[in-house]
């Protein structure tokens, strides 16, 4: 929120703060809690140390007097209790993220636990934002708290809750060092559960756990400390020469795409695909093996990637990328537990040298092909491509022709933030950081997955035109 351009600031700000309160893990240790007062950072976790906060925001829909004083009181009331109870268990989000100099290492130091909670009120209308395909941007900023994360030691967490016309948002802010995308969907998922059924541990969800035995671990060699150095040489002030200044002032869309959506889009490449290994008429007679079909998330990349090319008008001569992030945890030997809390994933990268190839209509096809063979290289060879020379190489591609695909379908986002006031009317995750980029999480219906976009206002147009095509 502190990096808006000072037109989205002073719109955000519209959104008043009314207290400020600190919420501390209802016990001094839950199950599952990392042993002593200190967790230090795995190798997955150091290159996340500059980036900006993980700011999610939630939206109820509560009813045309939901936003009342007494149901609002109620329902900052039963956040916090519910918030103290899952801290128990997840001790690291309570903590501060802290820079050692004598060891050069960064580890959480969660012996002065607790969470900074915001209750604010907006005058806002959340059923006109939960509607909107186009996001107002300075609305959404304004629901998620500060968390400043430029400097450290710096609080891992922060949580609000806003009042609003017709319903509540509840906004969170994580540090991305202590915390991937699953991590974060299981913590939310055990603070809804806590806030509606009473305990954020259930038969259904365990835990979690914080053993790096199986995880790459910096105290093993030089490397930690050397992403560190690479990332961050001016600790403890660790953004160093990184803008995202420029991040607040692109258009931003959200569209859902239903069962029959995505089935068709699939059948779209498979079919493609199908006819080129025919060959036709000429084809010797000699059958092909039949091609592997593409997954939803394949069919969705590619469909993402080929509509940022089109939209930038990229073409003949244009070297151009998908980055996404693959799950290592059934990966690893031996592998970890989906209850892993921490960064546990690798960036992926499919390549295309001439971006004329993703255009026409066997280009979705071509890209499709070209995730397939990042998903094929990651799977071979899980730890490939984590050494400190990653961060390099991801920096010096060319940005603006780099799509970004992040999150999955298979995060139920809709299914598990029912804090008690019923399924949010919509989720989206507000800092979202690059030209280009695209966040995917289940939907509100069976089978649907809601695609959120970031993109250079100038090119939106196309870009809808092909997603929706």
């Amino acid at each position: 929120m502190g990096e808006a351009s000072s037109d989205a600031a002073a719109q955000a700000s519209a959104v008043r703060v009314l207290a400020v309160s600190r919420v501390a893990p209802s016990s001094a240790l839950g199950e599952g809690q990392p042993a002593g007062s200190r967790l230090k950072l795995s190798l997955f976790d150091m290159p996340w140390v500059v980036l900006p906060p993980i700011q999610r925001a939630f939206l109820y829909d509560l009813g045309e007097d939901g936003g009342d004083d007494d149901r609002f009181a109620a329902a900052v009331d039963r956040l916090k209790r519910a918030l103290a109870d899952t801290l128990a268990h997840y001790l690291p989000l309570a903590g501060r993220l802290e820079y050692v100099a004598e060891t050069e290492e960064v580890s959480v130091d969660c012996s002065d636990a607790g969470v900074a909670f915001v209750e604010a009120q907006g005058d806002i209308d959340v059923r006109r934002i939960a509607g909107d395909e186009e996001h107002d941007i300075p609305a959404f900023l304004g629901l998620v708290p500060e968390l400043d994360a430029r400097v450290l030691p710096a609080p891992v967490l922060s949580v609000q809750a806003t009042r609003l016309r017709a319903g509540l948002a509840v906004g969170l802010s994580v540090h991305h060092a202590v915390a991937d995308g699953r991590a974060v969907w299981r913590f939310i998922e055990a603070w809804a559960s806590a806030s509606r059924e009473g305990s954020p541990v259930t038969k259904a969800l365990g835990p979690p756990h914080y053993g790096r035995e199986a995880v790459a671990q910096p105290s093993d060699d030089e490397l930690g400390r050397d992403i560190l150095k690479t990332v961050a040489p001016n600790l403890p002030a660790v953004r160093g020469d990184y803008d995202f200044s420029q991040r607040f002032l692109r258009a931003r869309r959200t569209f859902y795409l239903g069962t029959d959506d995505i089935k068709s889009l699939r059948r779209r490449i498979d079919d493609l695909a199908s006819a080129e290994a025919g060959g036709g008429d000429d084809a010797p007679s000699q059958p092909k093996p039949k091609p592997k079909p593409v997954s939803t998330f394949v069919a969705l990349a590619a469909l993402s990637w080929t509509a940022f090319v089109r939209s930038k008008g990229l073409g003949a001569g244009d070297d151009t990328y998908l980055m996404f992030l693959a799950d290592l945890r059934t990966r690893l030997d031996p592998p970890v537990s989906e209850a892993y809390f921490g960064n546990c994933v690798r960036a992926c990268m499919a390549t295309c040298t001439d971006a004329s190839e993703l255009l026409g209509e066997a280009g979705i096809l071509r890209a499709a092909r070209a995730v397939q063979a990042a998903v094929a290289a990651m799977e071979a060879a899980p730890m490939a491509g984590t050494d400190k020379g990653w961060i390099h190489r991801l920096m010096r591609l060319p940005f603006h022709r780099m799509t970004n695909v992040a999150a999955s379908p298979r995060f139920r986002a809709y299914d598990v933030t029912d804090f008690g006031f019923g399924k949010p009317a919509r989720v989206e995750l507000v800092s979202m950081n690059h030209d280009g980029e695209m966040i995917l999480v289940g939907g509100r219906n069976d089978g649907e997955v809601q695609a959120s976009v970031s993109i250079d206002p100038a090119h939106m147009d196309v870009f809808k035109a092909c997603i929706l095509a």
